[in-house]
């Protein structure tokens, strides 16, 4: 993969095979708003809101206070607002969960990141790992 579109594109084929088809991934249209994650996955037993990027963890100001909004909504809930980072050289993704404990005096900094390898196992290690 050399893109963003690419990644995208192989997030939602891991979601399909990895579950059986049992999944629905479509991408929302970035005329919404600021800041709104670019996929909306909705599983058997939760909902996911995914923003990706490509060989960067960077995120806008914007997104970064949608996801804090949204996971402060939802915490305690199955249901997750998330950022993945592929890293295609190095062969994994790194998962980003930003809430109010993100916001720093330089910015919106992810404290916790969780690293799977970017292959089938390792998405199938990140679809356990967020469904516990």
């Amino acid at each position: 993969m050399k893109t963003e579109k690419e990644f995208n594109q192989w997030i939602r084929r891991m979601f399909y095979e990895c579950l059986n088809t049992k999944a629905v991934v479509q991408r929302i249209e970035t005329t919404t708003s600021n800041g709104v994650p670019d996929l909306l996955v909705c599983l058997p037993t939760k909902i996911m809101l995914i923003e990706s990027k490509y060989e960067t963890r960077k995120i806008r100001p914007e997104q970064g206070a949608f996801q804090i909004k949204a996971n402060s909504v939802i915490r305690g809930s199955i249901n997750r607002c998330i950022t993945l980072a592929a890293y295609p050289k190095t062969k994994r993704f790194i998962m980003m969960e930003f809430d109010p404990s993100c916001i720093t005096e330089n910015g919106v900094e992810c404290e916790q990141e969780i690293t799977f390898t970017l292959d089938k196992a390792g998405f199938a290690d990140f679809i356990n790992y967020t469904t516990k």
